[in-house]
Parts: C-alpha cells; sequence; structure tokens
C-alpha cells in the first residue's frame, strides 16, 4: 500500500481522493484541508467554531471536538493506505487541557502512530494558532476494505 498525497483541490469538490468521498459528517462540520505531508503520515484541517456548537460555558462542546480529531484521522488513513482501506474507530480517548473557543477556525494536526495489516494507532491535537494543544486524541482502528461497486 502506497500513500497518497491528498490535494486541496480533491477536497474542495468533495472527494478525500478520487473516488473515495469525504464522509458526511465531514461536510457537515466544514470540514477545510489545510495540508498533508504523506511521508511524515501528518494531515492538517480546520473547522469552524460555530455558536451553535457550544456548550452552556460558551466553547465547542467535547463531543463535537472529539468529532472534528476522529473526523481528521479517518482520511489520513484512507491516504496513508492508497486508498485501499478505510479505519472503523474501535477506540477513541479524548484529553481536554483547555476549552476550544467559539469563533476562530480550529486546528487539527493528525498523524500515523503506528499502522500493521489490520489494525491503525493515530493521535490528532487541537491546537490555538497552531501552537498550545487544545485537546488530544488517540485512537485506535480497525482496518477494512471498502465495498466494490
Amino acid at each position: 500500500m502506497a500513500a497518497i498525497q491528498l490535494k486541496a483541490s480533491d477536497w474542495e469538490v468533495g472527494f478525500v481522493l478520487p473516488g473515495f468521498p469525504i464522509p458526511p459528517i465531514g461536510k457537515f462540520l466544514g470540514a477545510r484541508f489545510e495540508s498533508h505531508d504523506p511521508a511524515a503520515g501528518v494531515l492538517r484541517v480546520s473547522f469552524p467554531t460555530k455558536p451553535e456548537y457550544a456548550n452552556p460555558g460558551g466553547a465547542v462542546m467535547g463531543g463535537i471536538a472529539a468529532a472534528f480529531l476522529d473526523d481528521c484521522m479517518g482520511p489520513l488513513i484512507v491516504a496513508a493506505t492508497g486508498g485501499e482501506k478505510f479505519p472503523v474507530t474501535l477506540d477513541l480517548h479524548t484529553t481536554y487541557f483547555k476549552p476550544v473557543p467559539i469563533g476562530p477556525r480550529a486546528l487539527v494536526e493528525a498523524r500515523i502512530d503506528r499502522m500493521g495489516a489490520s489494525a491503525v494507532f493515530t493521535s490528532a491535537e487541537i491546537t490555538s494558532d497552531g501552537s498550545e494543544v487544545l485537546v488530544r486524541a488517540v485512537q485506535t482502528a480497525m482496518l477494512r476494505t471498502p465495498a466494490k461497486g
């Protein structure tokens, strides 16, 4: 499985890579491609932090923040497998260090920590202005082959 370079041009027309559509949740959340380094196994995606995502404290609700992280790790895995596999999350452990503010886009950086034939371990972080880590997630996923058809 050779890694494929993700491109903003594919993302903008609704595809992680040609023939592999962005999941509906990514569209719903407003995911925007920022950059991809297939050699390093790193993908950066940003998300709007809309007022309707706010918890009672005025920050992005934790479940929405976890969805941002999960939604960035999936396309990274698809690219790393050359589009031959997609992930099914088995475990997602999320740690919240600071609130994600409403207003500025949330920058998510996901990376592959280890990948085998049937499982992959990834991590992702939401940072403020690309520096301070606000939320971190670690994921274990099963690799599945897409249905042909």
